[in-house]
């Protein structure tokens, strides 16, 4: 379909008809120096140009326009979808971040707890531990001073016969000696 020739054609028939008609433009629109039949066919070219424009121009340039307008629209639709998901996942993070917090703390004051509760135990049963000890210590202690105490007691009896021996010259009997010298033992106590 080649329209420009024609359109050329019925131009150019327009143009000689009103240059060789200059009368034909009487009344207001000649007064104003218009040519109808040239502006009537200036008015057909454009409403051709007009048609050809749109037809094979502005429908491509809109659609894609229009096409563009949608990606946009989608575009910033998923901009803020992502941004809401951002968000939230933020929310969240924050969130989980707050229980994550509580239960270190929680896991800390146990910990806390625990420690001290063995420290405790600990200590208690290091002061049961000494006070055994030193319970036994005494006891260990009183048992060796009371064989200690007889044995200086055997000792001083010898000792006491001895010398009750050199001083009396004379030997009594054994068991008695023995028996007088605890007697004397006694009383210093």
């Amino acid at each position: 379909m080649d329209l420009l020739p024609f359109i050329t054609l019925a131009t150019e028939q327009a143009v000689e008809a009103a240059a060789e008609h200059p009368e034909g433009s009487a009344g207001f629109i000649g007064t104003l120096g218009i040519n109808w039949k040239l502006f009537l066919a200036q008015l057909l070219n454009f409403g051709i140009v007009l048609f050809i424009l749109w037809k094979w121009v502005m429908k491509p340039v809109v659609g894609a326009l229009e096409s563009r307008r949608v990606k946009i629209e989608q575009s910033l639709k998923k901009a803020q979808d992502i941004e809401e998901r951002l968000q939230k996942f933020e929310e969240h993070k924050e969130g989980e971040l707050r229980r994550i917090r509580v239960q270190g703390q929680e896991i800390l004051n146990q910990a806390n707890a625990a420690a001290a509760s063995a420290k405790a135990e600990t200590v208690a049963a290091g002061r049961a531990e000494a006070d055994r000890i030193l319970q036994e210590t005494k006891r260990t202690i009183a048992a060796e001073k009371d064989q200690m105490m007889a044995e200086l007691r055997e000792e001083v009896a010898g000792l006491t016969v001895m010398a009750t021996e050199k001083i009396l010259r004379e030997k009594l009997d054994g068991t008695k000696d023995k028996r007088l010298i605890e007697e004397v033992i006694k009383s210093f106590k």
